[in-house]
C-alpha cells in the first residue's frame, strides 16, 4: 500500500526558472491610491457565482450595482505593489526587496512569490 501519492505537475507548469522571469502586470478595472502613511488601498471588483448572483437578485429590488473589495496592504506589500510595472521580472522584483528590507534572497523569494500568488489568485495582476 502506497502512503504518499507523488505529485504530477501539469503539462503546462513553468520550471522556477522560467517562473522568475515572468513579468508581472496590474489588470486593467483596479483601482489603487496610496494613503497618507505609503500604503496602499486597492479596489477591485468582486466577482460572484451565478447561482449567489440570482439569490441576491431575488432579495433585492433594487438594480444590481458593481460588487467591489477592498485590499489594504502593509508597508512592504505596498513597496512590492509600487514595483510591478510590467517590465520588471519576478527575479528583479525578489533582488530588489531583498536589497530594500534586508532580508536574505531565499527569504525574499519566497515571501515574493508568496504575495503575488495571492494577488493573482484575487484577479489584481496576471504573469506574462
Amino acid at each position: 500500500m502506497k502512503l504518499f501519492k507523488s505529485k504530477v505537475l501539469p503539462e503546462n507548469s513553468l520550471n522556477r526558472t522560467e517562473s522568475l522571469a515572468c513579468i508581472p502586470q496590474l489588470l486593467p478595472g483596479i483601482d489603487w491610491q496610496q494613503t497618507e502613511k505609503g500604503e496602499i488601498l486597492i479596489k477591485y471588483p468582486l466577482s460572484i457565482k451565478p447561482f449567489f448572483l440570482q439569490i441576491a437578485r431575488r432579495f433585492k429590488k433594487e438594480p444590481q450595482t458593481r460588487l467591489t473589495k477592498k485590499l489594504q496592504l502593509d508597508t512592504l506589500g505596498s513597496s512590492v505593489w509600487l514595483m510591478i510595472d510590467g517590465e520588471s521580472d519576478v527575479k528583479t522584483i525578489i533582488e530588489k526587496f531583498a536589497d530594500d528590507s534586508g532580508l536574505s534572497r531565499q527569504e525574499a523569494e519566497q515571501s515574493i512569490t508568496t504575495f503575488l500568488l495571492q494577488l493573482g489568485r484575487r484577479g489584481l495582476i496576471a504573469l506574462k
